[in-house]
């Protein structure tokens, strides 16, 4: 399978089938044994990754690395092992100003939350409207493409501003003589 096959989340989501499939037929014990297996390879791949990472920047710099983490299927390996030379918060307002870029005049207003402990970014939305779910699944895309290592993205309304009264010309006042 070429590299440019590869879809990383359907990848994921044929582990966590299989996974779920050798619980079903061989119950809790052999599950729990295929999801350590998985565990330490990851733990695995992770350490030989960082030592490529190590041994590029040693013989091209940082240069490098930058170019390899360019790509997105290496930069989401990079990402999972805390391994991606770009800080988190960096490519989440990179992905935050493609998000929008691509939503034009439906993306002013919206703006990037904090990490909550389950990892998850929260992301503030105005209103809400018949593109709504446009804007999240856009939002939702570029963060998850930049920053596949985040747990989910959980969208929370801007509270409306105050109320606007409107404020006119008092009418004038009939003078009778």
């Amino acid at each position: 399978m070429a590299s440019t096959d590869l879809d990383p989340a359907g990848l994921a989501t044929r582990i966590e089938e299989l996974l779920d499939g050798i619980t079903a037929e061989a119950g809790p014990a052999a599950g729990h044994a295929a999801e350590e297996l998985v565990r330490v390879l990851m733990r695995f791949y992770g350490c030989g990754l960082e030592q490529m990472v190590a041994i590029v920047r040693a013989g091209a710099g940082d240069t490098l690395v930058q170019r390899m983490a360019a790509d997105p299927l290496v930069a989401g390996l990079l990402a999972v092992h805390d391994l991606h030379p770009v800080p988190l918060e960096q490519r989440l307002g990179h992905a935050m100003d493609t998000a929008r870029r691509r939503l034009g005049a439906h993306g002013s207003g919206i703006t990037l939350g904090e990490i909550d402990g389950e990892g998850r970014v929260h992301v503030q939305v105005p209103g809400g409207g018949c593109g709504a779910d446009t804007v999240k699944d856009l939002v939702s895309a570029a963060i998850e493409e930049s920053a596949p290592e985040v747990a989910g993205v959980v969208f929370d309304a801007v509270p409306a501003g105050p109320t606007l009264l409107q404020i006119g010309v008092r009418p004038a006042e009939r003078v009778t003589s």
